[in-house]
């Protein structure tokens, strides 16, 4: 259900809002499942997706001050205001790995933007009770999956394979003449159970495509790439936005180091952070009106950039130097703070697919990362606790 301060919206086309109901709740179980199985006890519980971050950095964020009337909407609606802000800067990866892999396979690249304070009323509160306005973004102007169909096979295929996900893109090898008929019968049984139909094969093509599209892109600094929602937002009540945040200038390193660490993200960013260089990103949109069909539905969709240009609205000043970038203090804020696209503005109402799915899910993983923190700490304490008395008395 959304929240009742939410806007009613024109773009969105549910066809069964029960069942979209009862396969997000599938996957927000299976969630948790695959927290549990990544972080036994005594292992701190990390974000369901997001869990490596390269570090967190203070902002602000200021409305530009000669934005046009018409795009005076929501946290834009004042010309010249500024906002606090934290930025998290992270993996998108599910797990815990390194920065690149021993394939030289790059990876996802994600952007958390907390806006501090940005009005008395939003869709959903922060943590502590605040009104905050979070931006999440990726490195791809896509995501891999296109809607909550799609992503519940991959759940599920996680779960039964302990997050190996090769299974999901299965169906696209039954051509393969070198298949056995036991492998080709087994592909099979995988699509009839996952009710698979030639336009979902076709979507897990299209994420194949977007997958390797990020294995190959690198990223030497965290600062120096553009970010996209990739999801489609609310802008006012009758149009539709994506937004992107862009580096007004480069910051070195520029190309990957020779000597590929397993955190040489965190240490670009720790090291840019501790020079004097200016940092700074240009927050833009691409607007629509529903002109046309918008792929609200299908967050594997790209809006052309010529047909709809993006659009300056904000500026993102990192001031430097911060070298406590790499202090427990600050590594400790950058965990405990939670984000999700529907700490927003109503009028900047996340929609779609992908976006009803993340609310349950984001909400449901930060409420159990918490809770399962506490529980963690006073088993673990516990059981110390145990050890000790057992070496003192026998």
């Amino acid at each position: 259900m959304l929240p009742k301060n939410s806007f009613a919206c024109p773009f969105e086309h549910i066809k069964n809002p029960d069942q979209e109901a009862d396969k997000i709740s599938e996957i927000v179980g299976r969630t948790i499942s695959r927290l549990d199985s990544r972080y036994p006890i005594p292992d701190k519980v990390l974000r369901g997706v997001h869990p490596k971050s390269h570090g967190c950095v203070k902002a602000s964020f200021e409305i530009n001050s000669d934005i046009a009337p018409s795009m005076q909407v929501g946290l834009f609606s004042l010309p010249g205001k500024k906002f606090n802000a934290f930025i998290r800067f992270s993996n998108a990866a599910a797990t815990l790995g390194p920065d690149i892999s021993d394939k030289g396979e790059h990876g996802s690249r994600g952007i958390a933007i907390k806006v501090f304070d940005v009005a008395d009323e939003v869709l959903v509160e922060d943590e502590d009770g605040a009104c905050n306005q979070d931006f999440l973004m990726i490195n791809q102007p896509v995501f891999a999956f296109a809607n909550t169909d799609d992503y519940l096979h991959l759940m599920r295929v996680l779960d039964r394979n302990n997050d190996n996900p090769d299974e999901f893109f299965s169906p696209l090898k039954l051509q393969d003449p070198t298949l056995t008929e036991q492998e080709k019968q087994k592909i099979l049984n995988y699509i009839k159970a996952e009710n698979i139909d030639q336009q979902g094969i076709q979507r897990m093509l299209n994420t194949l495509t977007i997958v390797k599209q990020i294995k190959s892109t690198a990223v030497a600094n965290p600062l120096n790439i553009q970010y996209f929602s990739a999801a489609p937002f609310l802008f006012g009540q009758d149009r539709v936005m994506k937004y992107s945040v862009k580096p007004v200038y480069q910051i070195s390193p520029t190309v990957l180091p020779t000597d590929l660490a397993v955190d040489y993200l965190r240490r670009a960013l720790s090291d840019s952070m501790s020079q004097n260089d200016r940092i700074e990103f240009d927050f833009m949109v691409q607007l629509r009106n529903g002109d046309s069909d918008m792929g609200i539905e299908n967050a594997s969709s790209i809006w052309d950039e010529k047909q709809f240009p993006f659009i300056k609205l904000a500026k993102i000043i990192i001031p430097t130097p911060q070298r406590e970038v790499n202090s427990d203090a600050n590594k400790a804020q950058c965990e405990a703070m939670a984000f999700t696209p529907w700490h927003s503005l109503p009028e900047h109402q996340p929609i779609g697919s992908i976006n009803r799915l993340r609310k349950d899910v984001y909400q449901s993983s930060a409420e159990y990362r918490n809770k399962e923190r506490e529980f963690k700490n006073e088993f673990f304490i516990a059981v110390i606790f145990k050890k000790i008395v057992k070496l003192l008395f026998g």
